[in-house]
């Protein structure tokens, strides 16, 4: 060995280190800073609270430190609560059913459309009642719906029919209540699905045109395994929010339909914030959240049964 060459062996060059603030990056780093302080103000800093399901928490203050587990012996000796517990769970079967697949179909639908204005109308006005709040919403379908001035009735009585009385059914409001959620979101929700249908290989369907296939076999086999991967991070990360209900359902509710209108995230409301039971309402919201957790840990393991590398969706 030279004396060159040991002079370079003995004497590295600095491998110069990659600076995390950079003048390039830092603008990222500070319009990320707000969502990071609104995150650990509003869902990092209250966790401690969760406390409270093990304690006896009044107006006044805590009346026991420490109950251990007899906040949740007592609501699951409620009846109210499992009453609010399946109807819960009938809207996310509905949810599952009916509402995440429209979406889907209405992206593929839009991706058939060739007219460029024409369909950018159709995605414009379908995403319009997505900003709309939940109280102008029901303002909306109680007018649309009522039995004296609405719409519908007044079709229904023009054909010969009696005039329905849509929201004092209580077998009816679960798929009503799920209709009304699938107009306000599905335009929103599809845009998702256009932007992972947009990046197909054209040359794919090209493939299957001159192989013989149709529309259809094309939207099996090439579309539908091309956006895959989109629909299982979203069908996995849906199940963190499986059971909040609390807006949609609270703006309809009314004595008629109570036996099935009533879901946990209510029942917590008038536990917690009408009746003042603080600690049993914290329970339930630590059921409500535990039942989320175990359903997204276990959808996730699962989506590597459907993944073409076998790897989970998340991690």
């Amino acid at each position: 060995m030279n004396i060159k060459n040991a002079t370079a062996i003995s004497n590295p060059k600095k491998v110069k280190k990659k600076k995390l603030f950079t003048k390039n990056n830092i603008i990222l780093y500070i319009m990320f800073l707000p969502v990071l302080i609104s995150y650990i103000i509003f869902h990092i800093v209250p966790m401690p609270g969760i406390y409270l399901a093990f304690a006896d928490f009044r107006v006044m203050g805590f009346k026991d430190i420490w109950v251990g587990l007899d906040n949740f012996k007592y609501i699951f000796n409620l009846s109210n609560f499992w009453d609010s517990f399946w109807n819960t769970w009938v809207f996310v079967l509905y949810n599952y059913i009916f509402a995440f697949p429209a979406p889907i179909l209405l992206a593929l639908l839009l991706n058939e459309l060739k007219g460029k204005y024409f369909k950018k109308t159709i995605q414009t006005i379908s995403c319009l009642p997505h900003f709309l709040s939940w109280v102008v919403i029901a303002s909306i379908w109680i007018s649309i719906l009522s039995p004296s001035t609405g719409y519908v009735n007044f079709v229904i009585k023009a054909l010969g029919g009696e005039p329905i009385y849509f929201l004092s059914k209580a077998d009816l409001f679960p798929a009503l209540l799920t209709f009304i959620r699938i107009w306000k979101d599905v335009g929103y929700n599809a845009i998702v699905y256009l932007a992972a249908l947009s990046s197909i290989d054209q040359e794919l369907y090209e493939a299957a045109h001159i192989d013989g296939a149709g529309r259809f076999k094309q939207t099996i086999y090439v579309t539908l395994p091309g956006i895959k991967s989109t629909i299982l991070v979203l069908f996995v990360l849906s199940f963190s929010g499986i059971l909040n209900l609390f807006d949609p359902v609270y703006v309809f509710q009314n004595p008629m339909i109570a036996s099935t209108a009533e879901t946990l995230d209510t029942y917590i409301y008038k536990q917690g914030v009408v009746q003042a039971r603080y600690s049993m309402a914290t329970a339930v919201g630590l059921f409500k959240s535990v039942i989320s957790f175990v359903f997204v840990i276990l959808t996730n393991v699962l989506s590597k049964y459907f993944t073409e590398d076998r790897e989970t969706i998340l991690w």
